[in-house]
C-alpha cells in the first residue's frame, strides 16, 4: 500500500520538477537539483555533464533493475505550471517525463533504509529530445559500464502504466532532386526539379502501412514526406527540390536494411543524405524478470509505436521496456499534465516489485 506521506512526496517532487525549466540543452539547473537530492542518501553518484547515474551496493546474489529517465523537455508553453487542478499536475514535461522522475526519486527515498529484493540503478540524463547523436545517455553507456549490469531496465517514458515493449527505429533523410534553373515563362530552357520528384512521391504515397507481428505484438512501419524546400522563387524554375522523408521501421530491422529500403524507393532518381538515424529496440518478451513483473501485476503489453532510448539500451545488450506514469497523448502538448493517480499507481507497482 502507498501511504499518505508517500503520496505527498510524489506530488511535491513532481511539482518541484515541473517548476524547473529544462528545455533540451538547458538541463543544468534540474541536474543540480537531482544531484543535491541524491546526496542526501548513501548512493554512489556519477555525474557526466548534466547526466547522473546513482546506485547503491550491487549485491551479486540479486538481479539488477535499471530505472531510466530523461531530464529535458521539448520547448513549449504551459499556463498552469506547478498547479494541481482536478487531480492533475500541470507543467511542461509533466507526462514526458518528470512524473517518471518523481517516481524514481520516491523509490530512492523509500528504500534508503529498507531492504530490496533487487539491486537498483537510477539514471537521470540530458538531451533525449534532440538528435540521436547528441543524446546524453550515450556517453553514460559508452564511458561507464554500470548501466549494462541491469538484468532489466525500465524507461519511465509516458505509457499510462502499460508495458510497451521494443520501439520503432526512426530515420530522417533528405531526398534531393536536381534540375536546371530557368525563368518560369521559358520553362523549356530549364529542368524543373520539383517535377522530377513526381514518380518518387507517387511511390512514397503508396508505401502504406506495413504490419509486423512479434508474438502477437503488432508494429506498423510508415514512411512519409514531412518537409520540403526548394531553390528560387515563384517565377523561377527551381534547380533543386529537397524532401525530408521520415521512415519509422520495425524492430528486427537493422539501420542498414532500413537505408536500403529507402534507397530502393528512390530508385537512383535523386541524391539521398541520411541526416538522423536511430535504431529500433528489441522486443524482449522472454526476459524472465519482465515475465515476472507482467504476471505479478497482470499488466497489459503493447508495442511502442514510436522511438525511445529502449533502442539505445538494446544496442548495449540491455533488455529494456517502456513503463511510466505519464500519458502518451499529453507528451509535447500545450498545458501538459499528468494524472496524480498514475503517479501513485506507478510508484506502488515499482515499490512492491522491489520489496518482494
Amino acid at each position: 500500500m502507498i501511504t499518505d506521506s508517500e503520496k505527498q512526496k510524489l506530488i511535491d517532487y513532481t511539482v518541484k520538477l515541473v517548476n524547473i525549466p529544462s528545455v533540451i540543452g538547458n538541463e543544468k539547473e534540474i541536474a543540480d537539483f537531482v544531484e543535491n537530492f541524491l546526496k542526501n542518501y548513501n548512493l554512489n553518484i556519477i555525474r557526466h555533464n548534466n547526466s547522473i547515474i546513482a546506485y547503491d551496493k550491487l549485491e551479486p546474489s540479486k538481479k539488477t533493475i535499471g530505472f531510466i529517465g530523461h531530464l529535458d523537455t521539448v520547448p513549449g508553453t504551459n499556463d498552469f505550471t506547478g498547479q494541481i487542478i482536478e487531480d492533475r499536475i500541470y507543467g511542461l514535461g509533466a507526462s514526458d517525463m518528470k512524473g517518471g522522475l518523481a517516481v524514481m526519486m520516491a523509490l530512492i527515498d523509500h528504500f534508503s533504509d529498507k531492504e530490496k529484493s533487487y539491486n537498483a540503478i537510477y539514471v537521470f540524463y540530458e538531451k533525449e529530445e534532440g538528435p540521436y547523436v547528441d543524446n546524453g545517455l550515450e556517453p553514460l553507456l559508452s564511458q561507464y559500464n554500470i548501466i549494462q549490469k541491469s538484468d532489466l531496465a525500465f524507461a519511465l517514458e509516458p505509457t499510462n502504466n502499460v508495458v510497451q515493449v521494443g520501439c520503432l527505429g526512426t530515420m530522417h533523410a533528405s531526398v534531393i532532386f536536381e534540375g536546371k534553373r530557368a525563368h518560369s515563362a521559358r520553362p523549356w530552357q530549364g529542368e524543373n526539379a520539383i517535377h522530377k520528384s513526381v514518380n518518387f512521391l507517387k511511390r512514397l504515397s503508396e508505401f502504406g502501412i506495413k504490419e509486423y507481428d512479434f508474438h502477437g505484438i503488432k508494429y506498423y512501419e510508415v514512411m512519409n514526406a514531412t518537409m520540403v524546400s526548394f531553390s528560387g522563387g515563384r517565377n523561377i524554375i527551381p534547380d533543386k527540390f529537397e524532401i525530408n522523408v521520415n521512415y519509422r521501421f520495425a524492430p528486427g530491422k537493422s539501420i542498414e536494411q532500413a537505408k536500403e529500403e529507402l534507397l530502393n524507393l528512390v530508385n537512383n532518381e535523386a541524391k539521398v543524405e541520411f541526416t538522423d538515424v536511430a535504431p529500433s529496440g528489441n522486443v524482449c518478451l522472454n526476459n524472465p524478470t519482465l515475465k515476472d513483473f507482467v504476471s505479478k501485476y497482470n499488466l497489459p503489453i503493447e508495442a511502442k509505436q514510436a522511438w525511445t532510448d529502449v533502442a539505445r539500451l538494446s544496442l548495449y545488450g540491455i533488455d529494456a521496456v517502456n513503463f511510466g506514469p505519464g500519458d502518451p497523448a499529453q507528451a509535447h502538448q500545450k498545458n501538459e499534465y499528468i494524472l496524480i493517480k498514475n503517479l501513485f499507481d506507478s510508484y506502488e507497482i515499482f515499490k512492491d516489485f522491489l520489496s518482494r
